[in-house]
């Protein structure tokens, strides 16, 4: 057919349970018109208009499916959808916003930093350096529509008309997913849908679909930490006796930790305990730049590897980890057959010195809270010194130019 490649929503994917599968024609055609055609009770048949398929039907889509969770069962080669009792919906809050709330907030939060851009000397360079994020994304509806406001205005600087051309605010668009638009989810699937939001807003003929793994994350938003509360150890309030938990052994890993901490003083930044982002800056931008200027599937292809190399950097790995395991100390179940985790542990985790059982314990506890750090998950936003943090009470500079969303509840 001559098309070019789009990538993104057909890449391949490690859980791909149909790789390699046939299908023949008839079963294919059966399953497109169950796609394409609905049968209203009492009507006619009608056809299902995806040209107009946008994040608002995509949020309610999202919903809905948080109410299933799907079933693969590869020795009888059966795919099923099953309806949870206490479903995601309830557990995470996660619950769709209506347009006018959207626009309510896009027009009180938004669009005074888009009128402060346009009065810069290079309004389209002001309006292309803005940064907006939705940190409980769902679906992306904050988010498209945020893109769309920018979108129009760059459109309108670009081409000096009020009123811009379609084909100039759909370039424009392009260019505002690939750089202004960030997002975070705890649920998996909706940094998916959120994914799919933007590629179905912002594709442009002849141009492969955004990479935007680097920008849309999954985590919790709300539970992570800073480099000042790295840089200041771990604190006595994070030994508390919960449900479950021994007395005695909180104690004595209250007692240690401050032990260790105390005897550090000055040298803290000195025991092998990374707090700044600076190779995590370079990496990020180095995709960034990459991802921006993409015209073809090897530019992604290559921004995507480098991404992925970036994630799995071994300084990159150690300073996740002592993230992980500063949160994790408030996390953890703490009785006498439980690893013990302290100041110490942060050393050797920040030293890469550490147990590999010890590890295995931080990585399972960051793995279950979806454990997230600002600074580390876009060191292009948030800057750390690479000898300290800094005089902030984050210990970061920089930030977002907004956050737009409903607050998680």
């Amino acid at each position: 057919l001559g098309l070019p490649g789009l990538g993104g929503l057909f890449a391949g994917h490690h859980g791909d349970v149909l790789t390699g599968a046939r299908l023949g024609n008839q079963p294919l055609l059966a399953a497109v018109r169950h796609l394409a055609v609905v049968h209203p009770k009492g009507q006619p048949r009608q056809f299902v208009d995806f040209r107009h398929l946008g994040a608002e039907e995509l949020g309610s889509v999202y919903e809905s499916l948080l109410e299933l969770v799907p079933r693969h069962d590869p020795t009888r080669q059966v795919f099923t959808l099953e309806t949870l009792a206490g479903n995601d919906r309830k557990t995470t809050g996660s619950y769709y916003t209506p347009t006018a709330l959207v626009d309510l907030v896009l027009d009180t939060a938004l669009d005074p930093v888009l009128d402060d851009a346009e009065k810069q000397p290079d309004a389209e360079q002001a309006l292309l350096s803005l940064t907006c994020c939705d940190p409980a994304i769902g679906s992306g509806h904050f988010m498209v529509a945020a893109a769309r406001r920018i979108a129009n205005r760059l459109a309108a600087v670009r081409s000096g008309e009020l009123d811009p051309t379609p084909g100039e605010v759909q370039n424009a668009l392009h260019d505002v997913v690939d750089r202004c638009i960030y997002g975070v989810d705890i649920n998996p699937m909706a940094a998916d849908l959120a994914k799919v939001s933007l590629w179905l807003e912002a594709i442009a003929p002849g141009r492969p679909l955004s990479f935007l793994d680097h920008h849309i994350k999954v985590g919790n938003a709300l539970l992570g930490t800073t480099p000042a509360l790295l840089r200041a150890g771990i604190p006595d309030t994070a030994y508390k006796a919960l449900t479950g938990d021994e007395k005695k052994t909180v104690t004595s890993w209250r007692t240690a930790n401050a032990n260790q901490r105390s005897g550090q003083g000055d040298l803290f930044t000195d025991a092998g305990i990374p707090v700044g982002n600076a190779a995590h800056r370079q990496a990020a931008q180095q995709v960034a730049e990459r991802a921006i200027a993409a015209r073809n599937l090897e530019d992604i292809d290559w921004a995507a590897r480098r991404h992925e190399s970036a994630r799995h950097d071994e300084h990159a790995v150690r300073a996740r980890r002592v993230a992980d395991a500063w949160c994790a100390t408030f996390l953890c179940p703490k009785t006498p057959t439980d690893e013990p985790l302290t100041h110490t542990t942060l050393e050797h985790l920040g030293a890469g010195t550490a147990p590999q059982h010890v590890s295995d314990v931080v990585d399972a506890l960051a793995a279950r809270h979806r454990l997230f750090h600002w600074h580390l998950e876009f060191p292009e936003i948030f800057t750390v010194p690479a000898d300290g943090p800094a005089n902030t009470p984050t210990g970061w500079t920089g930030g977002f130019s907004a956050v737009l969303g409903n607050p998680p509840w």
